[in-house]
């Protein structure tokens, strides 16, 4: 299922060989699912070998099998890049996927063997454990969040459904065609692990309960209630948090304390000009009596 990378030099003058760089000294390498990665291998006199190969272990028989990019796991994903160098071994794996990571070594004939550990790390998602609940209007939008924990991290696929009352399944979500056309759209931008789904032009017939789907059954649920009225509040929680931010008491409470006080000033002066008042009028009649 993995393949043999042979380089057969044939004509080329008689030398010591190759001398493995890290020759018997594991490297670890970590990537992320979707990326590229490359596994280093050289010869630290640039002398190409007579031949070499890349190999992986199968965790399940415990052997080393063949890496190929003509068929199985790895096709069209893994390629030399030794470029103008002949002592240049590496090798590139692109579109990564977990079930890449593994122990994987670069053997070379006569001069032993590199050994490196990849780790390929995958998209868990935030919020698996509650629902999230979402309050929108009809005619409005809403946004179904739904976010890797890293948010550089490219899931392999993913999907979203809607529960489908009648059959108690969930059916995929299409925007292409159907209830949902030019409706919905990713809003990804430049953050490969936001997967949320926007809705727009809302009607009480979207509402419902939704599903964010990983490979390996990684699933995040959100339950949509979609209300006849104003379009101008949406509300989302995972109890229940505003879409478009209102008017904050908080903020309010500071002038609100400020008119108070300023009115308690006015009756205050207005008693105490009143007082004056009076003493003088009372001093007045005195000084008359």
């Amino acid at each position: 299922m993995l393949l043999t990378f042979y380089l057969l030099f044939i004509g080329l003058p008689v030398s010591e060989g190759c001398t493995l760089e890290n020759r018997g000294r594991p490297l670890f390498i970590t990537a992320r699912t979707g990326e590229s990665v490359l596994l280093p291998c050289y010869c630290t006199d640039h002398v190409p070998p007579d031949a070499f190969l890349w190999v992986k272990e199968n965790t399940d028989s415990n052997e080393w099998e063949e890496v190929s990019s003509e068929s199985g796991q790895y096709r069209d994903r893994v390629q030399l890049v030794n470029g103008h160098s002949p002592g240049n071994l590496s090798l590139l794996i692109s579109h990564l996927t977990e079930e890449d990571g593994g122990n994987y070594r670069c053997e070379v004939k006569g001069s032993g063997y590199t050994d490196i550990r990849l780790t390929v790390e995958g998209c868990n998602l935030e919020k698996t454990d509650i629902t999230q609940y979402i309050t929108a209007r009809t005619g409005g939008s809403a946004l179904l969040s739904c976010y890797c924990t890293d948010l550089h991290t490219k899931p392999e696929t993913f999907t979203w459904k809607k529960l489908n009352t009648n059959t108690n399944m969930y059916e995929e979500i299409s925007g292409g065609k159907g209830q949902y056309r030019d409706r919905v759209q990713l809003v990804n931008g430049h953050s490969p692990g936001n997967l949320s789904l926007l809705m727009s032009h809302l009607t009480e017939e979207d509402g419902g309960f939704y599903l964010c789907e990983l490979k390996g059954n990684k699933r995040t649920y959100i339950k949509l209630t979609v209300e006849e009225g104003s379009t101008k509040t949406t509300t989302s929680t995972a109890i229940t948090a505003s879409f478009q931010t209102p008017v904050s008491t908080a903020s309010q409470t500071p002038s609100m304390h400020l008119s108070i006080v300023i009115l308690v000033v006015l009756l205050l002066g207005l008693l105490l000009l009143g007082g004056v008042v009076y003493w003088r009028y009372r001093g007045t009649n005195r000084h008359t009596g």
